[in-house]
């Protein structure tokens, strides 16, 4: 639910004590209400119940309704596609339009790289995996042999799927 003026336009987030015009802030935490008196922010969201001297959008999360505000006004900035010079892709993984491989990658034999989809430096994707459309892999990631990502998956750095488990079988 919007309350008050539509009309104000909004660039960017911030939070409540940071925030300026131009910008939307949320109040997830009743802690802080005392600051929507004072905010600079061009227009907040928050929980019903609540009221605002700006601009409110009014959500059951404002947390969650304020994260989809930063996906949207701040998109993580996307590399250009194509493969770095040092990157080693195997002849016959089969990439996707527009994907983004990073330094020293290594990409293995049978992998396929779905549309879109950035590996940052040094991901290592081993024989047979499968990585969905508009996936991001941050560097150093391992994904073990014939794993499957689906879309629009995020792996952040270092992660390993696929490795050992912590088990073990006794004999």
């Amino acid at each position: 639910e919007l309350r008050g003026d539509g009309g104000v336009e909004i660039e960017g987030v911030a939070g409540i004590e940071q925030a300026g015009p131009g910008e939307v802030t949320f109040l997830a935490n009743p802690r802080y209400a005392a600051h929507l008196a004072t905010t600079r922010a061009g227009a907040v969201i928050l929980a019903p119940g609540h009221e605002a001297p700006l601009p409110c959008l009014v959500s059951e999360n404002p947390y969650l309704a304020f994260t989809r505000a930063v996906a949207v006004l701040r998109p993580p900035a996307r590399p250009a596609p194509g493969v770095h010079a040092s990157a080693q892709v195997d002849p016959s993984a089969v990439l996707g339009a527009d994907v983004h491989v990073g330094a020293l990658a290594v990409v293995g034999r049978g992998v396929r790289l779905g549309a879109r989809s950035t590996l940052h430096p040094q991901v290592v994707l081993y024989e047979g995996v499968e990585v969905g459309e508009d996936c991001v892999l941050h560097s150093g990631v391992q994904v073990r042999e014939r794993c499957r990502l689906g879309n629009r998956v995020v792996v952040q750095n270092g992660a390993v799927i696929g490795g050992d488990g912590f088990g073990f079988a006794r004999d």
